[in-house]
């Protein structure tokens, strides 16, 4: 801070330069005969910048600095007691330090960046990385520089704010994974803005985290829904097989259509998972995103409609069946995978109808009058291509 204030002395022309942490001197009566006078108040500023940075309440010493420099110029421009052209004044000479504080701070990041040597110079698959590449970030640490590819930055910020272990928001702060020490708050910014550079789509939920500061709590607080949603996304998209048959299994019983289906007990789980996991998501959204929301009830329309025309196009999926393969009887066991994808599903417009069954973990039906939800429609109206009227009969069976 001694830097800033050097600066802000230099520009006024103070012969004899002092700063807060020098022992107390009191400032010559001519001074205060004179309200307005820049050296006078240049002093004051400087020492109220010193104090307010004392007692700010942020961690990151940047953080404080910027606090403490504007709460104390707007302090000067706030006054009613100060003439509007003596404010003016000293906004311009603030802002003319602003200026050449951050022009020096640039100087130095450049000399740091030809100076420090690179520790790491590949990404997290260990592929080489450019330098002068648009979508290298430089991050320099302890007198070293790490060299990040933009994707793998947005990677580990983005697994560390959506941390949320059974889908309740609770944020991280971002790490070094060379070094486990947390980004700073002035690398959180430039990551922010190398991203804006770049070009690249820019992350939603770095996005929100930068527009509060990059203060967890209040980011968790703001944003636990779309936190929660990106959380419940991971986890369907990303589990295994082996952890998602049985969610599978519980949301194909939650429809009154899917559960007449009988799955084989054989029947490849891994083919079973990949089939349901659009509905999946659906299907977690409604149990175990934030409650009474309209996205829920949306959610839950969306379901019963999709997982009722896909049983109307195949009501024997899972079943298992012989195939002759040749005249002498000889045989192969298979199974019955025919399906229609989720996002080939059509949805009708909405249009009024008085009935809905609402699902969930258990099933209920709810009569709710006069109300315009999308309909589910009849057999007949399943036009999609892949949907041919003989295969919606509820008597014919794919074998």
């Amino acid at each position: 801070m001694n830097t800033f204030f050097n600066i802000l002395q230099t520009l006024t022309n103070k012969k004899h330069k002092t700063y807060p942490d020098d022992p107390f001197t009191l400032s010559t009566s001519s001074n205060f005969n004179n309200y307005n006078n820049e050296t006078c108040h240049i002093d004051f500023l400087i020492k109220k910048i010193f104090y307010e940075e004392q007692k700010s309440k942020y961690v990151d010493q940047h953080l404080r600095n910027s606090e403490a420099k504007f709460s104390s110029l707007n302090s000067i421009l706030d006054n009613n007691f100060y003439k509007n052209e003596f404010k003016e004044n000293m906004f311009n000479i603030f802002s003319k330090t602003q200026k050449c504080y951050y022009a020096f701070s640039r100087l130095l990041r450049i000399y740091k960046i030809k100076k420090y040597p690179i520790i790491v110079s590949n990404d997290l698959m260990l592929n080489p990385l450019d330098i002068y590449n648009k979508h290298t970030f430089i991050l320099i640490e302890k007198k070293s520089k790490y060299l990040f590819s933009l994707n793998d930055l947005v990677s580990i910020i983005e697994t560390a704010i959506s941390n949320s272990p059974i889908f309740f928001s609770e944020p991280l702060y971002p790490l070094n994974p060379y070094n486990n020490e947390p980004f700073s708050y002035s690398t959180l910014y430039n990551i922010y803005f190398k991203l804006k550079e770049s070009g690249r789509l820019m992350s939603i939920l770095f996005h929100l985290f930068f527009l509060e500061n990059f203060d967890k709590e209040q980011f968790s607080e703001k944003n636990e829904s779309i936190i929660r949603e990106n959380a419940i996304k991971k986890y369907v998209y990303n589990s295994p097989y082996t952890i998602l048959h049985s969610s599978v299994l519980t949301m194909l019983k939650s429809n009154p259509y899917t559960r007449n289906y009988q799955i084989h007990k054989d029947f490849p789980k891994d083919i079973l998972v990949t089939i349901f996991r659009p509905f999946l998501f659906y299907f977690f959204i409604i149990n175990y995103d934030i409650k009474d929301t309209s996205k829920i009830y949306n959610y839950k329309k969306l379901l019963y409609i999709k997982l009722t025309k896909f049983y109307k196009y195949n009501n024997a999926f899972g079943r298992q069946y012989i195939k002759i393969i040749n005249r002498f009887g000889k045989q192969e066991t298979l199974f019955n995978d025919k399906h229609i994808s989720f996002y080939k599903i059509p949805i009708k417009k909405e249009t009024p109808y008085n009935e809905l069954i609402v699902v969930g973990i258990s099933p209920v039906i709810n009569i709710l009058a006069n109300m315009h939800i999308l309909d589910y429609g009849d057999d007949d109206e399943l036009d999609d291509d892949e949907l041919d009227d003989d295969e919606l009969d509820d008597d014919d069976s794919v074998s």
